[in-house]
């Protein structure tokens, strides 16, 4: 989200040992998107600059109620009155906390500003009796060895709460992140995805002795498409509203419908059995979409809602990190399991009809995502929808097991 403009407005300079006075969550403008992907345009979204303050919170010490706390900054050794770009204030709300939930890392990401060196100060709100708040703590809190909590908890510009400025030094926006997240991670994890997915086809469409240079182009044309299909998935759904990178908003479910028309056509115009080479193709994609939802991890994206279970993992959405409902873990499980389910079909002697394998593991797929999507920190807009999608979802996938059965005892 762009800083508030408040630079614009005649204000005196802010005295160097005391933290700018900061306005109202109410005064502050309404967040468009939460986590990444909410800058004015692609452009700055990537290669404009943006500071990134943190204040870290400890929701052991609360109860379940929202907490604010506010940023204040101003570009360090300015002289003379601030301009535009020298000075933001923007308060960030968090809640409910959930108790025994942790630690819980609040992020502000402020873009549209001067590159330099800037002085940061931090407040966060607190009450007392039924409605006290969480607690703030001076920094990340100490990790274990090993695990990713030592390599994900330091990052970012930990401010201290309080009345002591931190200096901090703006940053390409695309590489602005907060604790939890690894700038840029999103692409090369999807990438790696579909290079092993081709991989998996290549071996599995030569075994099948179809042509795996036409499989590698049809396949290549469809990756292209599904690309498109995502993104538009995702401006349907947000009606389009959507601002920032294309890649910064995709859905699967587009993903696999646009794929699968392009990869019928061209299958067809190629001379290539459409159901035996979609057989060949599934565990690969599903192997790629396991790799992929590693990138939504370390991305911020797909995130699970907090929680204080002990099963939860710390995970961020650019702007929370908070201990959350596994979501793209378990989806990256989802999709490993079917993959290897796919590849075990595809492999035996007597295999089922063409086509059945690819019909079954996308049943499955939609089945399994429909579960986790109550679990998902975003609000789904119905539950009709998810209702319809999992009752449908799995008449094709027991029609298709029932069919499979019977081809292979036949």
């Amino acid at each position: 989200m762009s800083a508030p403009k408040t630079g614009a407005r005649r204000q005196r300079p802010a005295r160097p040992q005391q933290p700018e006075p900061a306005r109202p969550a109410s005064e502050q403008p309404a967040p468009v998107l939460s986590g990444p992907g909410c800058a004015a345009g692609a452009a700055q979204q990537v290669v404009g600059h943006a500071v990134t303050a943190t204040c870290w919170l400890d929701a052991d010490g609360g109860q379940n109620n929202p907490a604010s706390v506010s940023f204040s900054g101003r570009r360090a050794d300015i002289t003379g009155r601030p301009r535009r770009g020298d000075r933001f204030e923007k308060v960030e709300t968090v809640g409910p906390l959930v108790p025994g939930s942790g630690p819980v890392s609040v992020t502000a990401k402020v873009s549209d500003i001067t590159a330099g060196e800037w002085i940061v100060w931090a407040r966060s709100a607190s009450g007392t009796g039924h409605n006290r708040q969480a607690g703030t703590l001076p920094g990340p809190p100490a990790a274990g060895r090993l695990g990713l909590q030592r390599f994900l908890w330091p990052k970012g510009n930990p401010v201290t709460a309080g009345n002591t400025g931190t200096r901090v030094t703006t940053r390409a926006g695309g590489f602005a992140t907060g604790p939890g997240l690894v700038p840029a991670s999103w692409v090369p994890l999807v990438a790696l995805g579909v290079v092993v997915a081709l991989a998996v086809q290549a071996v599995l469409a030569g075994r099948e002795h179809l042509s795996t240079g036409a499989a590698l182009g049809i396949s290549l044309a469809a990756s292209v498409a599904g690309a498109a299909g995502a993104r538009a998935w995702f401006v349907a759904l947000n009606r389009g509203k959507v601002q920032g990178i294309p890649t910064q908003g995709l859905c699967i479910q587009g993903f696999i419908g646009a794929t699968a028309v392009v990869l019928t056509g061209g299958l067809a115009l190629a001379g290539l059995p459409i159901g035996t080479f979609l057989d060949a193709t599934t565990p690969g994609l599903f192997f790629g979409m396991a790799i992929g939802r590693q990138g939504c991890f370390l991305h911020g994206c797909c995130v699970g809602r907090p929680t204080a279970s002990r099963w939860g993992i710390w995970a961020s959405d650019g702007r929370i990190g908070a201990r959350r409902v596994p979501t793209q873990q378990l989806e990256s499980l989802a999709c490993l399991v079917i993959g290897l389910a796919a590849l075990l079909l595809v492999l035996q002697s007597r295999r089922p009809a063409a086509g059945t394998v690819f019909i079954g593991a996308v049943a499955a797929y939609a089945v399994c995502r429909q579960l986790l999507f109550p679990y998902r920190a975003e609000p789904r807009r119905s539950s009709l929808g998810r209702v319809a999608s999992m009752i449908t979802a799995g008449l094709v996938l027991v029609a298709d097991v029932i069919v499979a059965i019977l081809v292979m005892l036949g």
